[in-house]
């Protein structure tokens, strides 16, 4: 067989097993189980082996190019050395498989943002997705009958997740990175994608997920002051029509009892989610990271771990820290944070530069949204753990990989022009 054929079918392999990734591991309630996680690994492991195969075939290096290698490399060093001193081996193991998972799926983003079609099919896959997730919420939360397998705490706005602040992390992600490729878009073709991103960011007002809410209107102020002050845009008719709709669902949903006791609980200071429990859970780990501050106690342990340092008075077993920076710190050592902070430093810098170069509108819109959703859960970060969920945390290296894969030198202009050279 010839070389030729060979790429098109490794090709093919690579495209349609990350496609099943990206479209799996949400309707597997978030790939939270173990076997999703295992189904997980062999789809990236297939895609990831088709695409080493190809670049071979092709004479390309064995991985594109993301300038973010030296942080990834030191990332992966200081999570593989903690597997020495880790408390419980078993759970550090499989937490590495997971990071060696958000590896992949970030390299193969990479590739995919090198190519217009694949930018394009990746964005109405994961649209896709979020309006299917979002339309099986509805009907759960309408307490219609759905299969057993997605019926998980019925009549709440979950859909196929465990958790609503995790299926609201996933939405945010998805409606930030559409909306910036709507933003870009010629209006007349807008209507279809403004309908799914409608639907979706109305089941995630209707999660009634505080850290979602909030994490979602700092990304999109994020997101306004990037787009307004990009030259060359139609600032007052897109700023009035987003606004018009963002106050329109707004005042129309706020008014419901559920999410006005939602909002009332953020100022309450003996909300039992945050100032009673979540509080004295991070001083105890600041506890464990001054026992352990170089090592840490292994990546994926922190369920063990925190059993020495349990305060007195909770009442829950605490298998998260629900704040993923103290709790990757307490497993791994304070010297994760330095791959953490260069990678981000680089990521921003990168998708910027290249977000003001550009003049292709598929290229702006894809690294303002994803740059957007990266931003939204860094901040749900702070209070929740939703890079830790399998489908999230997927989809956040997908959107790092969009980022960095549309800084490549190699995609030329043409390639990513909606027919014209300007926004």
């Amino acid at each position: 067989m010839s070389s030729n054929f060979l790429t098109r079918i490794a090709s093919v392999i690579q495209w349609a097993a990350f496609a099943s990734l990206m479209i799996f591991t949400p309707l597997a309630q978030g790939g939270a189980s173990r076997w999703a996680l295992c189904v997980s690994l062999w789809l990236v492991l297939l895609a990831f082996s088709a695409m080493i195969l190809r670049r071979m075939w092709q004479g390309k290096g064995l991985l594109p190019l993301s300038h973010l290698e030296i942080p990834i490399a030191l990332l992966l060093l200081i999570a593989a050395a903690s597997w020495f001193v880790s408390i419980y081996k078993g759970a550090t193991t499989w937490a590495l498989l997971r990071l060696l998972l958000y590896c992949g799926a970030f390299y193969l983003a990479v590739e995919a943002a090198e190519s217009r079609s694949q930018t394009r099919s990746l964005l109405i896959a994961l649209i896709g997705i979020g309006t299917l997730l979002s339309f099986i919420g509805f009907i759960k939360y309408a307490g219609r009958p759905i299969p057993d397998f997605w019926s998980i705490f019925p009549r709440r706005l979950n859909s196929t997740f465990v958790n609503r602040n995790h299926f609201a992390g996933y939405l945010e992600m998805v409606f930030a990175l559409g909306l910036g490729v709507v933003l870009f878009r010629p209006a007349i073709k807008t209507l279809i994608w403004a309908s799914c991103l409608f639907l979706i960011l109305l089941a995630l007002l209707f999660t009634v997920s505080r850290g979602a809410w909030v994490s979602t209107f700092g990304a999109l102020v994020f997101m306004g002051v990037f787009f307004f002050l990009r030259q060359g845009v139609n600032k007052v008719k897109i700023f009035c029509i987003s606004l018009a709709l963002v106050l329109v669902i707004s005042l129309s949903f706020l008014g419901s009892h559920s999410m006005m006791e939602g909002l009332q609980s953020l100022g309450n200071l003996k909300d039992r989610g945050l100032a009673y429990s979540r509080l004295p859970v991070w001083q105890s780990c600041f506890q464990l990271v001054r026992e352990n501050p170089v090592q840490g106690t292994g990546l994926g342990t922190f369920p063990w771990s925190f059993t020495q340092v349990y305060p007195a008075g909770l009442d829950n077993r605490w298998l998260k820290a629900h704040n993923d920076y103290i709790q990757i710190v307490t497993e791994t050592g304070l010297l994760v944070l330095l791959p953490i902070i260069w990678g981000l430093i680089l990521l921003f810098r990168t998708g910027l530069r290249t977000y003001w170069r550009t003049e292709s509108r598929l290229r702006a819109g894809v690294t303002l949204g994803a740059l957007t959703g990266i931003v939204a859960i860094l901040i749900n970060s702070l209070v929740g753990f939703n890079i830790q969920i399998t489908s999230n945390g997927i989809l956040f290296s997908v959107l790092i990989g969009l980022v960095m894969g549309s800084s490549s030198p190699e995609k030329s202009k043409s390639r990513f022009t909606y027919g014209v050279t300007k926004a």
